[in-house]
């Protein structure tokens, strides 16, 4: 219809025009389309005649505002954007930790060292406190550490995060995962196949039955998890005892130490540690030197399972947890593996910087 005079249509060709134009700026506005997964913020959207106008997308918040892990796993970095093209599987949204892990030698790992600093995990809380680029640097309150006092921080892809938090929930506690990894349904596209969670993945309740825990999912969405793959957390639960935690543990000797792990795809010895505490509701410091400074100390002659015992030259660099018999579960090195060793084998005894108890039974 461009090109034509409006001087020469008729009335009735006029009317028509308008409404075909109408028509099709309404298809256009309904084609247009919605927020890939990878966007941040929350849209709103809108119906009836108020869908004919288009507001731009919503500026994010400016630092600090509170968001949440929304891949299943995701590591923190020292700096912005210095990362390899092999680390992409474990930068995208969704990311593939298993296809990370593999491609990488012992000296792909070995370069993770003090540029990779820890990892968080689906449903963690963060508060964003600086963005550069598509990047965000956060602090993890779960992992408490001397580094920052609101929790561990680091910088992380701002796209495999998510503003929408889980729905609130009643006072049913949180489900946690309490192996290695299990699937997590998506309710609302159970077409979908189960997102791969790992162990000591937290997420609000939000009712249980026999088909499994319907949990509150970042992004204002519900999942559902088997009820054999969850402990649920809340105030009337007993307290763990020390061969909880070291069952917790022990899930995963034979797997590969990663620098900065805290999943049951790689750990590193502290991650190790403060995990198995973690998933009996049981918050300790994410890093070997802080452990190292919380809970009761203990003489090494008084050591009960759960103790955590701490190594190193002049200070604290590596810790494992005592599981009895004057044996420990650690993540030792890269190129290593999750192993039970006794406590005053090799490399081990003249390092010996004391032992820590975080539980009062035992």
């Amino acid at each position: 219809m461009t090109g034509r005079s409006l001087a020469a249509a008729s009335a009735g060709r006029a009317v028509r025009g308008v409404a075909l134009v109408v028509l099709a700026l309404l298809v256009l506005v309904a084609c247009g389309g919605r927020d890939g997964p990878a966007s941040i913020a929350h849209q709103p959207t809108t119906t009836g005649a108020a869908a004919a106008v288009v507001s731009p997308p919503a500026p994010p918040p400016a630092p600090p505002y509170d968001a949440w892990v929304d891949v299943s796993v995701t590591g923190l970095w020292a700096e912005p954007d210095q990362t390899r093209p092999l680390d992409a599987p474990s930068l995208g949204r969704p990311v593939d930790i298993g296809a990370w892990l593999a491609a990488m030698t012992v000296d792909d790992r070995l370069w993770l060292v003090d540029r990779l600093v820890t990892q968080a995990l689906y449903g963690d809380r963060v508060t964003v406190v600086d963005t550069a680029g598509d990047w965000a640097k956060v602090v993890v309150p779960r992992q408490p550490s001397s580094l920052d006092p609101r929790g561990y921080p680091g910088w992380l892809p701002a796209a495999q995060l998510t503003t929408v938090p889980p729905a609130a929930a009643a006072s049913s506690g949180d489900a946690v995962v309490a192996v290695a990894a299990t699937g997590l349904l998506d309710l609302a596209r159970a077409d979908l196949p189960p997102l791969t969670v790992s162990f000591n993945t937290r997420l609000p309740v939000l009712a249980t039955g026999p088909e499994g825990v319907t949990v509150a999912t970042p992004g204002g969405g519900r999942g559902r998890l088997a009820s054999t793959d969850v402990q649920i957390i809340d105030p009337g639960r007993p307290p763990p005892t020390g061969d909880d935690v070291v069952r917790s543990a022990q899930m995963f000797s034979g797997v590969d130490y990663l620098w900065a792990g805290t999943s049951g795809a790689g750990w590193d010895c502290s991650g190790l540690t403060s995990a198995a505490y973690a998933a009996h509701g049981v918050v300790i410091p994410r890093d070997a030197d802080d452990q190292a400074e919380a809970g009761t100390p203990v003489d090494r002659s008084d050591l009960r399972p759960g103790d955590l015992l701490f190594f190193g030259a002049d200070s604290v660099t590596h810790v494992g947890m005592y599981v009895g018999g004057g044996r420990m579960i650690q993540a030792p090195a890269t190129g290593r593996r999750v192993e039970t060793v006794p406590i005053d084998g090799p490399g081990l005894a003249a390092r010996y910087q004391g032992a820590r108890r975080y539980l009062q039974s035992g």
